[in-house]
């Protein structure tokens, strides 16, 4: 075990000893010079051993105390800086936010749009961390999850918005059918989204569902490639491989830049999203910050409509 030792005394006499002054000392350390020469006698009577030799109104360290000067100081700057290490690990704490996302949320939307917040909150960190399952994403750390099912965690649930089913296709393909509807859900090659069991709930449906509700009747529904996820899916779907079923949360930049077009109506049951927020961080300044951006940012789009 350490010896215990009386750290404000031992500061006392630092501080003494390196201005060659109890009355600068005491203005160092915000005490009386009578309170500083009592914790230096206290010192003394602690160790044993004489730290001054006062001389009228001059003090002089000792021999011994000269020797050990030093090291006290070296001691007492590695505990400020020990200190001033928490304090600022504190503070780091206090300005990161973890967001959790689907990795295909994360990737197609969450990411190519997160510079606007950083650039308005450039003092938070954002951590991103994503997930494949339902299962994956509850078991996560997250300050803020972004998911598109009702959870039975104990956290803050709040509406964000509703994903759009859209067909669509590259321009090519959909030109190849004349750019007809019901031509190119009837006779264009279909591409599937496989969805992993235990994976996110969501109102998705499958190319047969979708055919039978619009009334399109077609041979071989299920002929055609297959994915596992969405990403690779739209980029299959970009290279003229087949018409998926889009999310719009996904493909809106698809869309914009011409690499995707829509070639009929959206599924008429849209998919909600929701914000969960831990209750420990609610009202934490960078999670405000994001969630009022996030909330202006789905409001100023079409395809991700607000729930």
């Amino acid at each position: 075990m350490r010896k215990r030792i009386p750290l404000n005394a031992i500061r006392a006499f630092e501080a003494t000893a390196r201005n060659s002054s109890v009355v600068k000392a005491a203005d160092e350390l915000c005490v009386t010079p009578t309170a500083v020469s009592h914790q230096i006698r206290q010192h003394e009577e602690f160790l044993q051993v004489r730290l001054f030799i006062r001389k009228n109104s001059r003090i002089e360290l000792t021999t011994e105390a000269r020797a050990n000067v030093h090291r006290i100081g070296r001691g007492l700057d590695l505990i400020n800086d020990a200190i001033l290490a928490l304090e600022a690990s504190d503070y780091d704490e206090r300005r990161r936010l973890t967001v959790s996302a689907s990795t295909s949320v994360a990737t197609f939307w969450l990411i190519p749009i997160l510079s606007e917040f950083t650039r308005q909150s450039e003092e938070v960190d954002v951590t991103i961390k994503t997930f494949l399952t339902r299962k994956e994403a509850e078991e996560q750390e997250s300050d803020l999850r972004i998911v598109n099912w009702l959870s039975q965690l104990d956290c803050h649930s709040e509406p964000l918005l509703e994903e759009e089913i859209i067909p669509v296709c590259s321009p090519e393909l959909a030109a190849r059918f004349g750019n007809d509807s019901r031509t190119i859900l009837q006779s264009a090659p279909l591409a599937h989204v496989d969805r992993a069991t235990g994976g996110m709930d969501g109102t998705y449906p499958d190319w047969a569902r979708y055919l039978a509700d619009f009334g399109i009747s077609r041979k071989g529904v299920a002929h055609g490639s297959r994915f596992n996820q969405a990403g690779t899916a739209m980029e299959a779907a970009s290279a003229g491989l087949g018409v998926i079923l889009g999310r719009s949360l996904l493909i809106a930049d698809a869309l914009e830049k011409g690499r995707l077009v829509p070639v009929a109506d959206p599924y008429h049951i849209r998919s909600p999203y929701y914000l969960n927020a831990s209750w420990k961080q609610m009202e934490s300044e960078p999670l405000v910050q994001f969630r009022t951006w996030i909330t202006e940012k789905v409001r100023s789009k079409e395809l991700a409509r607000v729930a």
